[in-house]
């Protein structure tokens, strides 16, 4: 299990590195799917301490700061870290505050995706600042997006990072959504008068 939660945690720090260096964010949900199977082998446990919940916990909450465009699986990852810290509960029979939380995420996370499955793109409330395109909220939309995701920065692999490198993923990013049959608008579309760098 030990040799198992370090592979985990390496998951982790990939994950953010490739955020931190504006890669391709692709093989992230795939990670994330991992550590959410290792995590409910967790809780499935009769007998469990209280460092093992929360190791699986810690990776589980570290996945979740990088994975993004995934709202459905971000709607699992929340499901399943409101439980681990139910059975934490349970287990120290003390109350965690952060459950709360987790529910009213829960919740929001529910509301907007049943407002895209519905169509009902007014209703989706972004917790940015910005603005983003409903779209991202549809299941067709995250069926595909890692796939356009490797495909966008495949193409951009000679492109350095920094000033401008935001327009020219959009770009790339919005052409192999389109060939994929999803119409996306980018943050700066959708933000009209916000500079972007």
């Amino acid at each position: 299990m030990k040799r198992e939660l370090s592979k985990l945690e390496d998951y982790c720090k990939q994950a953010k590195r490739i955020m931190e260096d504006q890669q391709d964010p692709s093989p992230i949900a795939g990670w994330a799917r991992e550590i959410m199977a290792y995590g409910r082998g967790v809780i499935a446990q009769e007998e469990l301490d209280e460092q093992t919940l929360a190791d699986a916990y810690t990776v589980l909450a570290k996945i979740a700061d990088n994975l993004y465009e995934h709202p459905r699986l971000m709607l699992q990852i929340k499901q399943l870290a409101y439980d681990m810290v139910a059975r934490g509960e349970a287990m120290t029979h003390e109350v965690y505050p952060i459950k709360d939380d987790f529910r009213n995420e829960i919740e929001a996370l529910q509301a907007n995706i049943q407002a895209a499955d519905e169509g009902r793109w007014e209703s989706i409330r972004d917790s940015h600042m910005l603005k983003s395109d409903p779209i991202e909220w549809t299941k067709e939309y995250e069926a595909v997006i890692d796939e356009a995701d490797h495909e966008a920065y495949g193409n951009l692999e000679d492109c350095p990072r920094g000033m401008g490198f935001c327009f020219a993923y959009w770009a790339e990013k919005e052409a192999s959504l389109a060939r994929r049959g999803i119409e996306w608008r980018s943050p700066s579309c959708m933000n009209p008068g916000v500079m972007f760098d």
